[in-house]
């Protein structure tokens, strides 16, 4: 009798020690293959069903990286929604803005470019920023206060945008709720959207659907590349905001299976020094809409799974050296039962 009781108690410690979900994701949200590796694992933060931890997930085939499991259709609609979480940060960030703005503006040395006027400066060789064909049409997916289209409407461009989280710039701006498929749209803004979306390469492909032949899209988001240099792993992929990370590998194939060849990387010194404080924190691409994309590359998931390594190698790494080489599914539940302890 004692020995089976000790065998009854000992089974729950053993299923401790390896992590899986029931709603883990068998194929990759963005392009839908079957051939996905667990890679890493991750505190998970603000979960609906108690779930402490998250599995970093590579694909082989498009080279993206997810949270797995994935966040519901109704968590997303919760977080983005016009009373949700992102619309509350995204007010106070712009109300901190306005501040600085302000004391930009009071400076003796004059007023110094912001992060938008420094961006739209360095698109200038690609796209007509300043000097728009007469009708142009801006789309930015994203758009967040409209401060990109207030800046763009006054160079002469048709301003529109997409923004589910909040009305601010609709006095001003046409107001879209998806990216209409007539191939009107010449320049499309997609900035510090894709690590927030669940299907990114449908995404790419309503707004490639948008675009005309010839017509820029602007994307930016985290940097995973460089990920060992910056060392900001939450800032690729943190499974609460940022659902997604991309190389630029892997973004570069991800637009070509759209309809967009590569055509420039954004990341002069002065971008980078002024809006990042000298860090390779994020990736610009300009990429053009073509009905002949480009081939796609042979190996999308090898410059992740390096920079992971790279980045394990050091001490901003999640585990300890030993524990680095232990199964994903066991570092989980060890991950897990800390952060189970702490809160206790």
């Amino acid at each position: 009798m004692v020995g089976s009781a000790r065998r009854r108690k000992a089974a729950p410690r053993r299923a401790l020690l390896w992590v899986r979900f029931h709603d883990e994701a068998v194929a990759c949200p963005a392009c839908a293959s079957p051939r996905i590796v667990l890679l890493d694992v991750i505190p998970r933060v603000g979960d609906t069903h108690g779930r402490l931890v998250s599995f970093v997930t590579g694909c082989r085939d498009c080279g993206v990286l997810f949270a797995n499991p994935l966040r519901s259709q109704t968590e997303l609609d919760r977080y983005y929604g016009d009373r949700g979480h992102w619309a509350q940060v995204f007010e106070a960030r712009v109300q901190r803005g306005a501040q600085r703005a302000r004391a930009r503006d009071q400076q003796k040395n004059g007023r110094r470019l912001s992060g938008r006027d420094r961006i739209l400066l360095a698109l200038e060789p690609y796209v007509p920023v300043s000097r728009p064909p007469a009708g142009a049409k801006v789309l930015d997916f994203g758009c967040g206060d409209g401060k990109f289209l207030d800046k763009l409407k006054l160079l002469g461009w048709e301003t529109y945008g997409i923004e589910p989280a909040m009305s601010t710039a609709f006095p001003n701006h046409y107001r879209l709720d998806e990216p209409p498929q007539d191939a009107s749209v010449d320049f499309v803004l997609l900035n510090h959207v894709l690590e927030h979306v669940p299907e990114p390469l449908a995404l790419l492909r309503r707004l490639a659907g948008a675009m005309r032949e010839g017509g820029t899209l602007f994307i930016s988001l985290p940097r995973l590349d460089t990920l060992p240099q910056h060392g900001q792993f939450k800032y690729c992929l943190d499974g609460r905001k940022h659902l997604a990370a991309y190389s630029e590998t892997c973004l570069t194939g991800l637009l070509a299976r759209a309809g967009f060849v590569h055509t420039a990387r954004l990341d002069a010194a002065d971008l980078d020094e002024a809006m990042t404080k000298g860090q390779p924190l994020r990736l610009r691409l300009v990429a053009t809409r073509t009905q002949a994309p480009p081939p796609l590359p042979l190996e999308p998931l090898a410059p992740a799974v390096r920079a992971l390594r790279e980045y394990r190698r050091t001490p901003a790494g999640f585990l300890g050296p030993v524990e680095r080489v232990w199964p994903v599914r066991l570092r989980a539940a060890l991950m897990a039962r800390a952060r189970r302890r702490a809160r206790a």
